[in-house]
């Protein structure tokens, strides 16, 4: 009789493990899906956020270049219009600042300040354009600018790539042969 009852016990559970298999199977089966679901969602956020991060990266390098083309410009006696100036630094001003709203979509913010140089020359080459500056400062306050301008985004760029590793869980391979202050004049 020993036998039959260890016999029945034996396959009572051995069909309890087979039903609790059958139950936790699935179950673990579907969490591993809803955790390569998470990651494969994670990913898309942090691929998303890169792409936010670049736009700002190539916003401000185009505003800091169309700037450095009109100190240029100055620099070397050639007329500047201020209406043009006006226009196309206002459209380069906005793509700039709509690019670094559109990171907090991702969890960044960057706060009015990181434009100072950027805002200041662009509010005060006008000014620079229409006289207002004596002819003997031009040429310090030009250098000063494109200085501040080279400064104030490598700052960015710093800052912005901190983030990118914190994001990307790894640091970013950074390939730059040029000099960290621009040569003076």
């Amino acid at each position: 009789m020993s036998n039959t009852i260890a016999g029945l016990v034996g396959g009572v559970l051995g069909a309890l493990l087979s039903a609790l298999a059958m139950f936790l199977g699935p179950l673990a089966h579907q969490r591993q899906i809803a955790r390569q679901e998470r990651e494969r969602g994670d990913r898309e956020s942090a691929r998303s956020q890169l792409q936010r991060v670049a736009r700002v990266r190539t916003a401000m390098r185009e505003w800091q270049d169309f700037l450095n083309d009109v100190l240029a410009d100055i620099e070397a006696g050639r007329s500047v219009e201020v209406e043009r100036f006006v226009s196309e630094s206002k459209a380069l001003r906005k793509e700039a600042r709509t690019a670094s709203d559109d990171l907090l979509g991702g969890g960044l913010w960057l706060g009015s300040l990181q434009f100072g140089a950027f805002d200041l020359v662009t509010r005060r080459l006008p000014d620079l354009l229409g006289g207002a500056f004596p002819d003997e400062a031009m040429p310090d306050l030009v250098h000063r600018w494109r200085e501040n301008l080279h400064s104030s985004r490598a700052e960015l760029n710093e800052k912005l790539l901190a983030y990118v590793d914190r994001l990307q869980d790894t640091p970013v391979d950074v390939i730059d042969s040029g000099p960290v202050r621009p040569p003076r004049v």
